[in-house]
């Protein structure tokens, strides 16, 4: 079985796109072959919780809950610096390499 990030933000549109691909490709990268990014609304955040491959949420806009895998602040992908947007997708390859 595969294993999924989800990158949510409130429109599902432009901010994740960014962050989506920029995870992805840092995934190709890696030669992680199993992981499955995926950008979604974050009102339809429910529906991805439940399952057993979701390893990460990458959030586009502030969350005011837990969730039981890792949460990254995804803004550094929108407005961070080269060395931000570096450091987060370190930050996210190490979460994935402990799952």
């Amino acid at each position: 079985m595969g294993r999924l990030i989800v990158v949510a933000c409130g429109a599902g549109i432009n901010t994740s796109a960014i962050a989506e691909d920029s995870i992805k490709e840092r995934v190709i990268q890696e030669g992680f072959a199993d992981v499955e990014v995926k950008r979604i609304l974050m009102a339809d955040i429910e529906g991805y919780l439940g399952r057993s491959d979701l390893i990460m949420v990458v959030s586009m806009m502030k969350i005011f809950r837990t969730f039981h895998v890792p949460v990254f602040q995804g803004m550094p992908f929108l407005i961070g610096t080269k060395q931000e947007k570096d450091a987060l997708l370190d930050k996210i390859v190490d979460a994935v390499k402990k799952t």
